[in-house]
């Protein structure tokens, strides 16, 4: 090799070597943006993702930065796919937002299953990587956690519903369709709205009455709307909620810094956000009960059972969905009950 080729040789290396520092240092340092639809001072938010994402700068040791929104990027109902988009980096939020989109996830929203959310999330966790995950779950983007939230209770302005003739005739919201359809089967009218609508639909008559954990209605502070709960032991529903990220923004993250966020997440941060679900509620339940008295009923077995009786074709036409998406619905649905027991042990 001539010295004038050895030195255009040395010089290409320095300028490869510099290009590759400088192409290391981009891809490690990553802000991703958080889609702020869910009200910011909420405790799931204040307690529970922006600790993760401080966390998430911490294992990092600075490189990967989350920020959320100053405003919605997407609404609720596009906030998935906003991140498949990459109109966000990360969400987080209901599936049932999407009604058709995440039929696998109706599982876990029937009624009787959730006793407490930071167990039922654990044991969703391990459902979702056993069955959900191979079947495609998800496969468009980076899931960082699912979870479910606490147990949803009916609340209604003024007529209890203490028999299953109660329904008759209620306009009651719903935020899915399982739950809708199940209602409709009682003679109630399922009115779709999100939690944003939930204020509007109650002070204008709308709706007699909501399906919502106990928490969402005291965070949500539309509880002075409601004079008459009645609680359904395990929920009447449950929502199925993801945390997630945008596949590219994800590739431009270190793998060492890809390693340390998932540490972090996964069942850690489903069982995180279960749990403060879980305590929340409990706590808005005993602030209700002190107000409402004898207004706060704990649901008859004849009502469970007639909720029960309306949700048995949903069940069965969920098998059908599990299977064509190549999933054992029955073994599914044994699992996840399992898990909880041995995780409640």
């Amino acid at each position: 090799m001539s010295i004038k080729t050895s030195k255009a040789f040395k010089a290409g290396l320095v300028l490869t070597g510099a290009l590759i520092s400088s192409t290391a240092s981009w891809a490690a340092d990553v802000t991703l943006r958080y889609n702020q639809w869910f009200p910011s001072q909420h405790w799931s938010q204040k307690e529970g993702l922006y600790k993760y994402f401080d966390e998430i700068e911490k294992v990092t040791e600075g490189r990967v930065k989350v920020m959320p929104s100053a405003k919605p990027l997407a609404p609720p109902t596009r906030n998935y796919q906003a991140v498949v988009n990459g109109i966000a980096d990360i969400a987080w939020g209901p599936h049932g937002y999407a009604p058709g989109a995440f039929p696998l996830t109706e599982m876990v929203e029937l009624p009787f299953t959730n006793q407490d959310a930071g167990v039922s999330s654990a044991a969703y966790w391990r459902l979702f990587e056993k069955y959900f995950q191979p079947a495609g779950m998800h496969d468009d983007v980076i899931t960082l956690a699912v979870h479910v939230t606490s147990g949803g209770n009916i609340h209604m302005k003024e007529d209890a519903i203490a028999t299953p003739d109660d329904f008759n005739g209620k306009k009651i919201r719903v935020q899915t369709s399982v739950v809708g359809d199940a209602l409709k089967t009682l003679g109630a009218v399922p009115i779709a709205g999100s939690l944003s609508e939930l204020r509007e639909f109650l002070s204008r008559g709308i709706i007699d009455g909501t399906t919502l954990s106990d928490e969402l209605l005291t965070g949500f502070k539309v509880d002075n709307y409601v004079e008459k709960i009645t609680q359904i032991p395990g929920g009447i529903f449950t929502n199925s909620t993801f945390v997630i990220m945008n596949k590219a923004k994800w590739s431009q993250i270190s793998e060492s810094d890809r390693q340390a966020i998932m540490a972090i997440s996964g069942e850690v941060l489903a069982v995180r956000m279960g749990s403060l679900w879980h305590e929340n509620d409990v706590m808005a339940r005993e602030q209700l009960k002190a107000r409402l008295g004898d207004d706060y009923i704990m649901a008859s077995e004849e009502l469970n059972t007639a909720i029960d009786t309306a949700f048995q074709p949903i069940r069965e036409a969920w098998l059908a969905k599990a299977e064509d998406k190549g999933v054992d619905g029955r073994k599914a649905i044994t699992f996840y009950r399992e898990e909880i027991e041995q995780i409640t042990q």
